[in-house]
This record gives structure tokens, sequence and C-alpha cells, in this order.
């Protein structure tokens, strides 16, 4: 392995380069490792497979574009780690050219931001939880929208409210929209007993899903 490759295998981001016509010829470890893909499995157009499916399109367009412009650009979209859970990465790309301004090859990177997104979603959250006070919206719709504010946070779970009657004994699902109709009659239940119900179907889903 040559010095050039040492240091970008060990500088601290995702690091690629691509062929004039957009396929990649190169990966840096920090790649393999995030991803789990091995360089056959990522190298081409198989680094696709890492996007989001949500993101692929959109992200997939933006390269197209910069093709065809042969100028610099970026673009954001979720990168599956390694354990399944995707992350938020800013995409950037800069092409080399030759004597001629031709462009020979292209280098990117993809910077981590998923503690960006993060504090930029709940400040939106936040925002809209105001709007809707202000407008004069109903408790359960404002307190449905905080529930998926918390879920888009926290995926794949879902979160609820509860409130309990004024002896302790009884809870009620307040909000909660992501919230199975089927655990609504195990909510209702005195609270000891919803609680050893909630474990149990708790446990069932989270069996089902492994």
């Amino acid at each position: 392995m040559d010095a050039g490759r040492k240091i970008i295998d060990a500088i601290p981001t995702l690091a690629w380069s691509a062929r004039p016509g957009g396929s990649n010829e190169f990966l840096n470890r920090r790649w393999h490792d995030y991803t789990g893909l091995s360089a056959e499995e990522g190298l081409g157009w198989g680094w696709k497979t890492a996007v989001h499916p949500e993101d692929l399109g959109r992200l997939t367009a933006k390269w197209e574009s910069i093709l065809a412009s042969g100028e610099p650009g970026e673009s954001e979209a979720r990168l599956r780690h390694a354990d399944g859970v995707y992350r938020w990465f800013l995409f950037r790309v800069e092409p080399l050219r030759d004597d001629a301004r031709q462009v020979v090859e292209w280098y990117g990177t993809a910077t981590d931001i998923e503690d960006r997104k993060r504090a930029e979603s709940l400040r939106c959250a936040e925002k809209r939880t105001l709007e809707m006070i202000a407008d004069g919206a109903s408790l359960e719709d404002t307190l449905n929208e905080l529930c998926r504010a918390i879920d888009a946070q926290s995926s794949p779970v879902f979160s609820t409210i509860l409130l309990t009657d004024p002896d302790g004994k009884q809870l009620w699902q307040t909000a909660g929209p992501r919230v199975p109709r089927g655990w609504l009659p195990a909510i209702r239940h005195p609270r000891s007993n919803a609680r050893r119900v909630i474990r149990r179907r708790t446990r069932l889903m989270a069996s089902c899903q492994a």
C-alpha cells in the first residue's frame, strides 16, 4: 500500500473516487468499515445499496446533474451503518481535470451530519408545537404532533403519552399515533397489570423483529 492510500484511509471521513462517468473505482477503509460492504460490493454502482431507499432517487439525480455539469456539488442522504442503522451524511464531490479541462476523475467525501440534522429536526418540532398552541389546536392534536417528532428522532421505536386518573390506578393513552391499536386495551388495565402486559407485548414485538 502506497503512502497516499494510507493517508486517504486514515483521514477521519469517508472518501472515494469515481470515473468520469460516475461509477466508483475506490472507497477508503473508513467507508468499508462504516457500511460493512467489501470492495467488490461497493465499487461501480454497488455503493447505492448502502443509501436509504427514500434518499436514493434524490441522491442519484443530484449525482447525474453534477456529472452533466462537470462542476463541484454536494447533497445530503442517509447512509446505512454495518449494524443496519442509518445516519445522515453530507456528500461532497470535486472534479479533477486534464490540461484540456476535461474531467478525468471525481473525488468525494461523505461527512457524518447526524447530530446537526437531529438538532434541526428538534428545532422545527419545537417551532411547530408552539405554532399549534398559538393557533388553538386541540391538546390531542398537539400531543400527537409531539409524539411524531419524538418518533422521527427515535425510529424504529414509537412513543406515547399516558395520563393517570386522580387515584393513580388507571392509565389512559392521550397521544401516540403510531402505537398499535391492539395495545390500547392493555394500557387501560389497572396500572400494575398494564405494566406487565405492556412488557410482555414489548418482548413479543422485539422477538418478532429479531
